[in-house]
């Protein structure tokens, strides 16, 4: 349903406006039927005939008319989302606005003149009635089928209002642009924390105090310590209040490499395999792997070797996942590649996970590391009830 307001917001930039009208297929078939009528009313006179084709030709003046009077004032603006994700649905907002002072809009849809590669429409945008000096949003939904860059050019608002005879439309050139992060599948959790557990990334307690874990030290009693810190065996020595600090943990660190050091063509694949689909399987995985850190609260980081994409420092949170996924869908696969680990030169404390789109290739990084390839997406994810691998 529409949501109308009082106020008439003009659009951010100005776009061009096209006008177009075209007959409905069911327009066609009212025209021939007219047409009969005419004809026949034109060969016999008779009263009942000439006042149907009369009714007729009236109805189309009016669809016709009505449809584009009401569709002058109309201007829209697109609101697309900075970013979507393949496999979840993508909501593009459209806003109406009626600049006339009388007359409103009924049944008016919003539609992409030309979807670009990689969205596929699931629903249409509209609403029901846009009132004079109101302004309506409306929402398509969209599902992403690929990652990268999906670029947005022109619109459409049209009605086929009163009679579903003539199709009205305005096109808009407003150009627009949604990143689509890859998609993220459920890994298993028991994957991520045996892979950390005990390495340089483990848990362990960092060198500064503030926790409830290890004796940290001592320090001199302040107000508001806590009763249950205090040192009393050092009270009782010296006379004096003194607090016991605990060390806090730290959470265990993971660094995602991804090997695109290769190229598309190079990659050592069995003949007729797509090399193409085994390098995005490769980027899904990777991003899996992030989403599952975040999820269990690890301080991860990501480095791509064979692109220029610099090494991301280790930490947590959403805003610094929401950056390692979109530099995966900025990725480039068509772009020459590079030698290289793509790994800072500093020491980094860190398990060391590197995916590769064909076999594992161990020089890529130290011997602690972990390797994993793209075939093993499916078996690191989570299982259905039916033993097979979720999407």
């Amino acid at each position: 349903m529409p949501e109308p307001s009082t106020s008439l917001p003009e659009p951010a930039t100005p776009v061009r406006r096209r006008r177009r009208t075209r007959f409905l297929r069911e327009g066609l078939v009212f025209v021939g039927v007219v047409l009969a009528l005419g004809l026949a009313a034109g060969s016999r006179p008779n009263n009942l005939l000439v006042w149907v084709f009369g009714a007729l030709v009236a109805a189309l003046l009016v669809s016709g008319f009505v449809s584009g009077f009401m569709m002058m004032p109309l201007r829209a603006t697109r609101l697309e989302p900075r970013r979507g994700r393949v496999g979840e649905p993508l909501l593009v907002r459209y806003d109406i606005s009626n600049s006339a002072r009388r007359l409103p809009a009924f049944d008016v849809h919003a539609r992409e003149v030309a979807t670009p590669a990689g969205l596929e429409p699931v629903a249409e945008a509209w609403t029901l009635h846009v009132g004079p000096r109101e302004t309506a949003h409306a929402e398509a939904v969209f599902r992403p089928t690929r990652r990268g860059r999906a670029r947005l050019a022109a619109f459409e608002l049209w009605t086929s209002f009163p009679f579903g005879i003539i199709r009205k439309s305005v096109r808009f050139d407003s150009a627009g642009e949604v990143l689509i992060h890859p998609e993220v599948r459920p890994l298993r959790a028991e994957v991520l924390a045996r892979v950390a557990a005990g390495g340089l990334g483990g848990q362990r307690l960092s060198s500064q105090s503030g926790g409830s874990d290890d004796f940290f030290g001592v320090r001199e009693y302040r107000p508001g310590d806590s009763v249950r810190h205090i040192a009393w065996k050092r009270l009782a020595g010296t006379g004096r209040l003194a607090t016991i600090e605990r060390s806090r943990s730290v959470p265990p660190r993971v660094r995602i490499l991804l090997d695109l050091r290769r190229a598309t063509a190079d990659l050592r694949l069995a003949e007729g395999e797509d090399a193409r689909a085994f390098e995005e399987r490769a980027i899904v995985l990777a991003a899996s792997f992030i989403a599952l850190a975040d999820r269990l609260g690890y301080e991860h980081a990501l480095s791509v070797a064979g692109l220029p994409i610099p090494p991301m420092a280790l930490r947590r949170g959403h805003f610094h996942r929401e950056k390692l996924m979109s530099a995966l869908a900025a990725l480039d696969l068509d772009a020459p590649r590079a030698a290289g680990n793509g790994l800072s030169t500093s020491d980094e404390r860190a398990t060391l996970i590197v995916i590769h789109p064909d076999r594992a290739d161990t020089s890529i990084a130290p011997e602690q590391s972990w390797h994993f390839t793209a075939r093993q997406l499916d078996s690191l994810c989570e299982q259905d009830a039916e033993g097979g691998a979720r999407a």
